[in-house]
């Protein structure tokens, strides 16, 4: 990456303009001067992009906690309706309560073997294949040919 192509055009322009032009100097402005500037600069915006990758990081860690607490939440609620079956006074304060919804669901991991437990196996006994489909699916089989 080219240290210019942070800047904004216009000044990544005259700082090229000004490079190009190597016997000319001003007071406290020099080539290397402004290299220096530039590089600083540089490294700022690097330091700036690190450090908004780290807030999001932060920011996906802080809502991942939030979600397990709220669900957390949502467990200890549905505890306490069962417990307050019986105590009136604790079921109007139960009850008054509403949580907000969760976002996210929680996610499943996959377990071996899982994809064969989603299909339904069929139920009863396998049918009893007789010597006579066997025939009938080879004369298909041979007829089909000719």
């Amino acid at each position: 990456m080219n240290d210019l192509e942070l800047l904004p055009a216009d000044l990544q322009q005259l700082l090229q303009l000004f490079s190009s032009l190597p016997d000319v100097r001003f007071p406290e402005l020099d080539a290397t001067g402004l290299q220096v500037a530039v590089a600083r600069v540089k490294e700022r915006q690097l330091e700036l992009l690190h450090i908004e990758a780290q807030r999001d990081a932060v920011r996906v860690a802080l809502d991942e906690e939030q979600e397990a607490l709220l669900r957390k939440g949502h467990r200890l609620h549905a505890y306490l309706k069962v417990f307050a079956e019986h105590d009136e006074a604790l079921a109007v304060k139960v009850n008054a309560l509403a949580l907000p919804r969760l976002r996210k669901q929680p996610v499943s991991v996959p377990v071996e073997g899982a994809e064969l437990a989603a299909t339904p196996r069929k139920r009863g006994r396998p049918r009893k294949t007789s010597a006579t489909d066997a025939l009938f699916t080879e004369e298909t089989g041979a007829s089909a040919s000719p």
